[in-house]
Order: structure tokens, then sequence, then C-alpha cells
């Protein structure tokens, strides 16, 4: 008995499914077909995510705006000092410089509106995207019970507990964090992208030209420190799945 309780205890146990084996982090297999059946799962709340995306639109092009309109408070104390300058040098006692005060109280008022606004547009478009990939994921892990109700009981016995516990949480976890952050960011992005060059070369083109000049310098640096931050993810997955 005794030997033969060695053999088992030494037999060696399956770890891990298919792609988590050997520590090799395999590439998906149909990236564009696996996106549009999550996608699939959307549908019906496709008017959420139109809303969703028209706030987040509607936050950064207020954002984008702001630091202009806040740039004519600036040029009302500068007209102020100079024109006051301009005074004293002509002779005219001046005691306090004509700052339009008033003026520069109605654009900070302005500015302040803009700024509550875009934050109020930031809220919500994160609280209904929560809840939008909150009840996607949902009905993923309604999809994956079932489907694991029907799979035969050779699929628990080549695939370890790790494994399959990480795929209904972990993976439907990465499921849910990139429907919450990726899919808006990507359009704040593009619109900050696009919003910030035209104010820039608005204000002036010179500098705009010069400030285009670090993007290659930031691309490099991305381009060093990404591969090294996807080994470490890739670690991570598989600690977790064993």
């Amino acid at each position: 008995m005794a030997k033969e309780e060695t053999s088992t205890s030494s037999a060696p146990r399956p770890q891990g499914g298919p792609g988590r084996q050997m520590g090799v982090v395999q590439k998906p297999k149909n990236f564009w077909g696996t996106t549009r059946r999550l996608f699939g799962y959307m549908r019906s709340r496709l008017v959420g995510i139109i809303v969703v995306l028209i706030l987040a639109i509607g936050s950064q092009l207020f954002q984008i705006q702001t630091p202009k309109i806040l740039g004519q408070a600036t040029t009302e104390i500068f007209k102020g000092v100079m024109k006051g300058t301009a005074q004293q040098k002509a002779g005219i006692q001046v005691s306090n410089y004509p700052i339009d005060f008033d003026k520069i109280q109605h654009i900070i008022l302005i500015v302040m509106l803009m700024y509550i606004v875009s934050a109020v547009f930031s809220f919500l478009q994160q609280f209904i995207m929560t809840r939008i990939s909150q009840r996607t994921v949902y009905d993923l892990r309604k999809a994956l019970k079932m489907k694991m109700e029907t799979v035969p009981v050779t699929y628990y016995d080549t695939h370890s507990n790790g494994d399959i516990m990480s795929r209904a949480i972990n993976d439907m976890d990465n499921i849910a964090s990139t429907l919450q952050q990726s899919l808006t960011q990507m359009v704040t992005s593009a619109v900050m992208f696009i919003g910030t060059l035209w104010m820039m070369f608005t204000i002036s083109w010179q500098l705009s030209l010069i400030a285009l000049v670090t993007i290659p310098l930031s691309l490099v640096v991305v381009g060093v420190v990404a591969p090294q931050s996807q080994k470490f993810f890739a670690g991570q997955q598989r600690r977790l799945g064993y």
C-alpha cells in the first residue's frame, strides 16, 4: 500500500490549459472575430454606448477650450499693466493700473463653469460605461456557466482548477476593465490629440512645430518600455492560471 501511495503522489498532475503550458504566450488566433462576438453581447446597450461617447467627446472639448479662454484673463492683465506703464511714462499720475477686473472675473466664472460641466460629463460617462461593462460581463459569466455545464468531464481532468478559475474570474475582470477604460479612452485620446493640436496651431504654429519634434522621442521610449511591460503582464497571467 505504501508503494502504491508513493507512486500515486509522485504522478504529475496536468497544469494549466491551452496556451498556458510551458510558459508560452500565444497570440490571439482570431482577434477581430472575438471582438465582434464581444460587441455582440453589447448590442442591446448600443444607445448607452453612444451616450457615453458623446459625453466623453463633450468633456474633452470643454477641457481643451478652457486654457485658451483662461488665457484671455492673462491678456487683460497684460493690457492693463502695459497701459498703466505707458501712462506713467507720459507723465500721468497713475495710482492703480487700469486692469478690467470685472472682465477678468467674468472670464474666470466661464472657465469654472466649463470645468464643472466637463467634470460632470466625465463622471456620467464613467458611471454609464461601468454599468454597461458590468452587465456585459454578467452576461458573459452566465454564458460561461452554461458552457461549463455542457463540457465533458475529461475537460476538468485535463485542466487545473486554477486555470478554470482564472478564465471565469480574472479574464472576465480584464474584459470589464478593458470595456470601462479602453473604449472611452480611445475616443477621448483621439479628441484630445486633435483638439490640442488645433488649439496649439491657432495660438502659435512655430511653437507647435517645436513641440511636435518631441513626439518621435516619446515613441522611442514607448517602444522600449512596452515590450518589457508585456513580459511582466504575461508572467502575472501565467502565475494566476496555476
